[in-house]
């Protein structure tokens, strides 16, 4: 009876460490295992949620303008994300005057003042709009909660790019993509 159960302990951890893998690589799991909610082509979802100082943001708005939206997931516990931020501020900064909206979404799952707290703990600036997500609508719409996540919707609210992860190096793909959907 004991040797049964050793084996079932074994079998469940081995079952354990492969799950454990494919969330502590969302790249791979993300990229290589095809778990995008969405493709290339596809309309973004509309979602209404609370930026940081309080006001409602709505996707669509931005459609409505012209605006070319990078819409970037993240976690305030996430190494990569963090990682990530400092390349997307500059392409905030680069290209908001041609019509580039950046919204980042905080997939923690707490308030507005948690996120600026912990934000301002990590020493973390950034001049785009962060959004919060309390109840995970948003993020349950968007991902399978492998973060970062980055999107590019265009003018017409059409999703044209697609990336899970964050790996230096890679951020150029990231401005690559935007000047192409703003057409410079």
């Amino acid at each position: 009876m004991a040797r049964g159960w050793m084996r079932c302990g074994v079998l469940c951890l081995g079952v354990v460490m492969v799950l454990a893998a494919a969330v502590c690589t969302p790249a791979l799991a993300a990229g290589e295992m095809g778990q995008n909610k969405f493709k290339v082509g596809d309309v973004a979802p509309d979602f209404t949620v609370t930026d940081l100082a309080g006001k409602q943001v709505k996707l669509s708005a931005f459609t409505g303008q012209q605006k070319v939206v990078l819409l970037n997931f993240w976690g305030l516990r996430c190494g990569a994300c963090l990682e990530e931020i400092p390349y997307l501020e500059e392409i905030h900064k680069k290209f908001a005057g041609k019509g580039l909206v950046v919204l980042g979404v905080d997939t923690d799952g707490v308030d507005s003042q948690t996120v600026i707290d912990t934000m301002k703990e990590m020493n973390v600036t950034v001049t785009y709009a962060i959004l919060t997500d309390p109840d995970f609508k948003v993020t349950d719409t968007y991902t399978n909660f492998l973060v970062p996540l980055t999107i590019v919707i265009d003018r017409k609210g059409v999703i044209q790019y697609i990336h899970t992860g964050f790996e230096k190096g890679r951020e150029k793909e990231y401005e690559d993509a935007v000047k192409k959907v703003l057409g410079s």
